[in-house]
């Protein structure tokens, strides 16, 4: 909700602070006063054009300031965190919008610089505009119809609706994707299995590679490594003088001292291991010597299966290990279109049965709107006629979305398809008897498509997180005694959303919750704009003069005094509780 409104350097308002509490404010004031300019600060907090024609004389910059609580709007949080703003705990929104003579304006959220456009999602949250925003609303393509299906409690089928469309076109889109998939592996199949066949009949082994390597190492090398070997091991162990037999004789000069010195100690242990790799060394020269023989045979095998590794690498341009996993790749290619018409007709068969749902799900819907929505009709008839508008008649239209293009076929016709449904539902009204019904947002003047919107709303109002709404003399024409059911309704409104009226009429205005007052008076020479709360004897003045009593005093006009004091009752004479 609206905690705070600052307007500054606005036409007449120089410096305006407005506190704002839940239910329903009346503002009031003379003709002229400037509550017309309130409205127009919250339409620019709602991203309404800005006129810099309306900055103060001789100032360059005003500003519309507004302090919104989120702490209890779940639905308002989710969307400003998502749309990257940071809202501390107290889930306090600050949105600034500041017009500049010279240059383009800017707008601040919560002090950081922000667009225009993210101000327009976020005050079209928070805040309705009975001048902008109600009678458009009235016009929009889905009002109609989502007023409908509240009306009628249809969240359920919606909800299937929703899901069953999403399922259907995530299902479509899975067999688009293996179609094209299939097109491709089609016109690839033969290569692929070209190329599995050479791979899977090389036997190739990242292993093996290293191990060709070293044998044909060998082999090239063999008389070479064998002489080497032989040698090495003769010097080792087995020769006349033999470094075994030369670190045994340390061991031995060194075990009689070792234990009269640390150090000698030390060399000891460093001999003894010494001595064991000697003994390791000469056990793999034997190992190698035993196993290794010259076999020409063998050493052409090698040589044949060496190249067939380089070649493939060079083939493919790929390395050992990737031709391994390019062999598995392939295989896996191979039998995925191996098995592409079954996955083509179980995907086809999920198409239709999510089909199936999908319409089903959408003529359950029409079948639903069309049987209720006679009564509903009935119910907005009821609510709106004592709105002054005694003649007032409602009609749905449902009728089907239909498109030669459409996903679904409802009802024998292709039709296109929403999470709403396959149906278009328009909100006809006649104002007057005789007059042929037209569409809600075109057929009512103003003032009537003010006071029908305000008789939907209150039809509407579970479940929802509702903006501000502001009504601008939304009593316009009206006498004091049929504005009565009007300031009811706005009453019924307020219980569940923040309600802003501008009226004329004390009917209306002694029903608000809390009531303030604008006022404009000459100060050094200039006229500023300001904006007071009334309670007690202030408000049953303010009520009086509404009523035509002596402006600014009670004693004005008695009778009128005291039938503002009963039109308000003791409760809203104390003000705020």
């Amino acid at each position: 909700m609206l905690r705070e409104l600052r307007v500054g350097n606005l036409a007449l308002a120089e410096d305006v602070a407005i506190s704002l509490t839940d239910g329903l404010t009346m503002l009031t004031g003379e003709t002229g006063a400037g509550k017309s300019l309130i409205a127009g600060a919250l339409g620019l907090l709602a991203g309404g054009k800005g006129d810099r024609g309306l900055i103060r004389h001789d100032e360059d910059v005003a500003f519309v300031e507004g302090v919104f609580d989120l702490a209890d709007r779940p639905g308002d949080l989710i969307f400003a965190r998502e749309a990257g703003l940071r809202l501390g705990e107290d889930g306090i929104l600050v949105l600034r919008r500041e017009l500049k003579r010279e240059g383009r304006g800017r707008v601040f959220i919560n002090g950081l610089l922000s667009s225009l456009a993210l101000l327009e999602q976020l005050g079209g949250r928070l805040l309705s505009i009975q001048s902008q925003d109600q009678q458009r609303q009235l016009s929009a393509p889905r009002f109609a119809g989502d007023f409908l299906d509240r009306a009628l409690g249809l969240e359920a089928e919606r909800a299937a609706m929703e899901t069953a469309l999403s399922g259907l076109r995530a299902a479509a889109e899975d067999l688009r994707r293996r179609r094209d998939e299939c097109e491709l592996a089609r016109q690839q199949l033969d290569i692929w299995r070209y190329q599995h066949t050479e791979l899977s009949q090389a036997g190739l082994e990242v292993e093996e590679e290293a191990q060709l390597t070293e044998e044909l190492a060998v082999g090239r090398n063999f008389r070479k490594l064998v002489d080497g070997a032989s040698a090495a091991r003769l010097l080792l162990s087995e020769g006349d003088t033999n470094v075994r037999q030369l670190l045994g004789r340390a061991e031995g000069h060194l075990g009689a001292l070792a234990g009269d010195s640390q150090q000698l100690s030390e060399v000891l242990d460093l001999l003894q291991d010494a001595t064991a790799g000697v003994g390791e060394a000469t056990s793999a020269l034997e190992r190698f010597l035993d196993r290794t023989e010259l076999d020409p045979a063998r050493l052409d095998e090698l040589e044949t299966r060496r190249s067939l590794y380089a070649e493939l690498c060079r083939k493919y341009n790929r390395d050992v290990d990737q031709l391994v996993a390019l062999e598995a790749d392939l295989a896996q290619r191979i039998a995925r279109q191996d098995g592409a018409d079954a996955d083509l007709k179980d995907l086809q068969e999920t198409v239709a049965d999510l089909g199936r749902a999908a319409v089903d799900a959408a003529e359950d819907l029409r079948a639903k709107r069309v049987a209720g929505a006679p009564r509903v009709a009935e119910d907005a008839r009821v609510r709106i006629a004592p709105l002054a508008l005694p003649d007032i008649d409602f009609r749905f239209e449902v009728e089907p979305e239909t498109d030669p293009e459409g996903e679904l076929t409802v009802g024998g016709a292709p039709c296109r398809a929403t999470a709403r449904g396959a149906d278009r539902v328009t909100l006809l009204a006649r104002t007057n008897k005789g007059e042929a019904p037209g569409p809600v947002g075109q057929i009512a003047s103003g003032g009537e498509r003010s006071r029908i919107f305000l008789g939907l709303s209150v039809m509407s109002l579970q479940g929802t997180e509702r903006p501000l709404m502001l009504f601008d003399e939304i009593d316009a024409g009206l006498g004091m005694d049929n504005a009565v059911p009007v300031a009811r309704l706005l009453e019924e409104l307020a219980r569940n959303a923040q309600v802003l009226c501008i009226t004329h009429l004390p009917t209306v205005a002694a029903r608000g919750d809390a009531h303030l007052v604008v006022e404009k008076a000459g100060v050094d020479g200039r006229t500023s704009l300001s904006v007071t709360e009334r309670s007690g004897e202030g408000r049953v003045a303010e009520l009086a003069r509404l009523l035509g009593g002596q402006q600014g005093t009670v004693a004005g006009s008695a009778s009128q005094a005291a039938y503002a004091r009963e039109l308000l009752g003791p409760e809203r004479r104390a003000g705020r509780g």
